[in-house]
């Protein structure tokens, strides 16, 4: 599925990217030295993953996203609250 007809939903894109990883499917998208170039400007990431830091889990490669793509914080035996 081509970047441009992916949900722009932060979460539903998610959804659909660690879809692919599920499926061994993975594009592998913004991974390149042109993107670290193009992220030396600033970065814009549409979501953040707050995650463990066992490095079983890296949230870049289960989601299926690029460099910059995702502002990841991991942490160790910390909890995180959720309030809507």
């Amino acid at each position: 599925m081509a970047a441009e007809t992916e949900p722009f939903d932060p979460l539903e894109n998610l959804k659909l990217r660690n879809e692919r990883f599920c499926c061994g499917k993975s594009i592998h998208l913004h991974q390149d030295t042109a993107k670290i170039r193009e992220l030396v400007a600033g970065q814009n990431p549409r979501a953040v993953v707050v995650s463990c830091s066992d490095s079983h889990v890296p949230p870049e490669i289960i989601f299926d996203q690029g460099l910059g793509n995702i502002f990841t914080i991991r942490t160790s035996g910390h909890v995180m609250s959720y309030f809507e």
